[in-house]
């Protein structure tokens, strides 16, 4: 049974991606060539979209038995729902900010596409892989994950400058609101982050026996987490905005993608069995 699950999951997930590809497309294509026909359709593709990602998901967990975080091809699908679901959340309580898929849905689709490149084979679950604070900890840096990619959404409209706001942003006010956006989800960011690197100390210390031993992957984290604190903090004190402010929200998420992705790989991490 578990074969058959693994082995249809994989099939169940490529068509999500062509289903998050057919989106982007749609909706890249819907505003700048200004059919709103195109549009509402890729705003209907990816509720189906999402639920066949969350049955590959859910076939995924059953075949492996245990929860999507320990290979690459696990834990990008599992970036890339959350960043999905949460931003079609956002899309249905206010529409207009559908514009932003024009970034966030190319994204999901490239993190999904990397990830059954890298393959999809299944891998036992590590001894130290147990215990709920391993869930907070996930379930928190996943939070993070997606409200930094909304927020660069926001970052990289705002540095088109005002042809998007004339080709594209269709309902958006001004740049401001895009602005606005990229500030308050960097705000989220930095907090989930802060509270995944906080349960994720709690669980070192059941896991390792320490709660902080500066390991390549916790330094780079909190490299990351003060650079999301210096932005919002120049935007608080020092009025920072617009596009200087994108390119240091920029900036910051890099650090948040070589944090969660790159280290693991570069380095001789204890978190590298999580990254296989």
């Amino acid at each position: 049974m578990s074969a058959f699950l693994l082995q249809a999951e994989t099939r169940v997930h490529v068509v999500a991606i062509v289903l998050y590809a057919l989106a982007a497309m749609m909706l890249i294509g819907g505003r700048f060539l200004r059919r709103p026909g195109l549009v509402r359709w890729a705003g209907n593709v990816v509720p189906l979209a999402i639920g066949v990602h969350a049955l590959a998901l859910g076939a995924r967990w059953a075949g492996s038995g245990h929860g999507p975080y320990v290979t690459k091809y696990e834990m990008l699908s599992a970036y890339a729902f959350v960043t999905a679901v949460m931003f079609a959340l956002i899309v249905y309580r206010r529409d207009r900010l559908q514009v932003l898929g024009m970034i966030v849905y190319p994204v999901v689709f490239l993190m999904m596409a990397l990830g059954l490149y890298t393959g999809a084979e299944v891998h036992n679950l590590p001894p130290t892989f147990s215990g709920i604070w391993l869930v907070i900890h996930v379930c928190f840096y996943v939070l993070a994950f997606a409200t930094a990619v909304i927020a660069l959404s926001s970052a990289a409209l705002i540095l088109r400058g005002k042809d998007l706001e004339l080709e594209a942003t269709g309902r958006f006010q001004s740049l401001e609101s895009l602005d606005d956006i990229s500030y308050r989800f960097g705000g989220l960011a930095f907090a989930f982050w802060g509270i995944g690197m906080l349960t994720g100390s709690i669980w070192a210390y059941y896991s390792w026996g320490r709660f902080w031993g500066w390991d390549p992957v916790e330094t780079w984290s909190l490299v990351t987490w003060l650079a999301f604190g210096i932005y919002l903090h120049v935007r608080r004190f020092y009025a920072w905005e617009g596009k200087r402010a994108a390119l240091l929200l920029i900036v910051c998420v890099a650090l948040a993608l070589f944090s969660l992705f790159g280290t693991s790989i570069l380095s001789d991490s204890l978190h590298a069995v999580y990254f296989q």
